[in-house]
């Protein structure tokens, strides 16, 4: 190993399986390595933190303030004693909300999205509109309509969903919201992290080093990667190393947890004031049903009993056939624009029929706006080299980013996933689910096998992790293993927040082919 290291590092620095290229995400970005900083110093992460928390803040206060006042004004005007009241009760909302984290968790959850605290600001919102409505009644001596209190309940929790979720999108456009990592661990694990941090700029996270490790700790050259991998300092651990690359995230691969310096490594760590994410051997087995608790100072992960019982069952059939049949009502407009724009621009029918697995390996037909042109399938092996997945037309996903079969009208359709609304059909009738697994095509069936064949204990899905997670950015494995996970971990709650993120998820049309 070499014994110095360049100064700077102008460019960010990649780890695929190939180990072939660098990321052009996070080029241009300097980082010191020369010296070391001052534990009091503010680090960028930090600083990433306190900016979130003020924004978030600002934004509750206009939230709540706009909700109030709207409701009082429709109601009958503002008064004095209306606005001191006000100034009383916003304290409150600070108070609680930092009691349940609304304003922390984004500092270190880079995934951190308003569907994950739906359910405490839809608790806190009741709590606080119903308390300062019950205030204001007894400070007027009048009994307050409850028209009053569901219009001010409702528009407080639009208006913080919509306001905090702004501050969000405004945050990750700013210099200090971007995040450097670095990766410890071999350079396949090292890999398949950093696929997922590329797939999703929004995390603000950018991957500057990957750093393989010895049994003792110590750090070593990713081997076989001398062209991407910065040259460390032979004498160099990886305490050391991370404050002298100057970064503010460090994740540990799962092979990480079996070295034996781990103990030391990541109490090293946590006095440097670096977040640390941990990924264990065993997460794509568990997902997130672990609950973390402890037992007289003993931390424990529980992993509760998977449970797919018929009342549960019964409540998201129930809220399928409601929510179809709603979607149904209200899209008509949009299905018959869709239909006329289709017949319009290209010969052929307007919806478009498949074979596709459901439940318990029964077969199914699924309904689509036709987005190709007639013939689609039998040119299929004309541009199966364009396979961005690889495996041609037999092994996994066929997916091309520039299809020539899709017509004009189709490729919009794609963009926004208009091509799935007929799919609602299928919900109604039966077949499909509002959230589930990917209904898979016959010959991706068959290359599902041993405990992935789970997937097919639920009703696939209109939506589900694999689409609000990149939809055709996954490659097929990783797509299979979400299923699995959605299966062994599901819940209704999970069914909702999964709901929520599709909407994100469509708006921002990645993985739309």
């Amino acid at each position: 190993m070499q014994s110095t290291m360049s100064s700077d590092l102008t460019s960010a620095v990649a780890v695929d399986a190939n180990a072939a290229t660098a990321p052009a995400a996070a080029a241009g970005l300097a980082l010191p390595l020369g010296g070391k900083r001052d534990q009091a110093d503010i680090r960028p992460g930090d600083e990433r933190g306190r900016n979130l928390r003020k924004l978030l803040l600002a934004a509750d206060v206009v939230g709540l303030a706009s909700a109030f006042i709207g409701t009082e004004v429709l109601f009958g005007g503002v008064a004095i004693r209306d606005a001191f009241l006000l100034l009383l009760s916003i304290p409150l909302w600070v108070v609680l909300a930092y009691g349940h984290r609304l304003y922390h968790l984004d500092s270190y959850r880079a995934d951190h999205r308003v569907a994950d605290e739906i359910g405490p600001v839809l608790q806190m919102v009741t709590l606080w509109s119903w308390t300062t409505l019950l205030a204001l009644s007894a400070l007027r001596g009048d009994h307050v309509p409850v028209s009053r209190v569901a219009v001010f309940w409702a528009a407080t929790l639009v208006l913080l969903v919509v306001l905090r979720a702004a501050a969000r999108a405004f945050a990750a456009r700013q210099p200090w919201y971007l995040q450097r990592a670095v990766i410890l661990g071999p350079v396949a694990q090292a890999s398949a992290i950093y696929q997922k941090i590329r797939r999703h700029p929004e995390w603000g996270i950018s991957v500057t080093a990957c750093v393989a490790i010895d049994d003792s700790g110590d750090a070593a050259p990713c081997a076989g990667l001398p062209d991407v991998v910065p040259v460390l300092q032979e004498e160099a651990g990886v305490v050391d190393l991370v404050k002298r690359l100057d970064v503010d995230r460090v994740m540990l691969a799962p092979a990480f947890s079996e070295s034996r310096g781990k103990v030391e490594v990541i109490c090293g760590l946590s006095e440097l004031g670096v977040h640390v994410d941990l990924v264990p051997s065993w997460c794509d087995v568990v997902g997130r049903r672990c609950d973390l608790h402890e037992m007289e100072g003993m931390p424990l992960l529980t992993m509760p009993r998977p449970s797919l019982g018929r009342s549960s069952l019964r409540m998201k059939r129930a809220l399928d056939v409601a929510g179809s049949a709603f979607a149904l009502a209200v899209l008509a407009p949009v299905f018959a624009a869709c239909a006329i724009a289709i017949k319009l621009d290209s010969p052929g029918p307007v919806l478009f029929r498949q074979r596709r697995i459901g439940r318990g390996d029964q077969p199914f037909d699924v309904l689509k706006f036709r987005s190709m042109q007639i013939g689609a399938d039998e040119r299929k092996q004309e541009i199966a080299d364009l396979n961005f997945h690889g495996g041609a037309i037999e092994n996994g996903m066929f997916k091309v980013r520039w299809d020539p079969r899709i017509t004009r009208v189709g490729r919009f359709l794609r963009r926004y996933s208009l091509d799935e609304l007929p799919q609602l059909l299928n919900i109604l009738r039966g077949d499909m689910s509002l959230v589930g697994p990917r209904p898979l095509i016959e010959t991706e069936d068959r290359q599902v096998a041993g405990r992935f064949r789970k997937r097919l204990e639920l009703t696939p899905g209109l939506t589900g992790l694999w689409q609000v997670n990149g939809r055709s950015e996954i490659p097929f494995e990783e797509m299979v293993n979400l299923d699995y996970l959605y299966v062994t971990n599901w819940s209704l709650w999970g069914d909702m927040k999964l709901l929520i993120q599709t909407c994100s998820a469509v708006l921002r049309a990645r993985g739309a082919y």
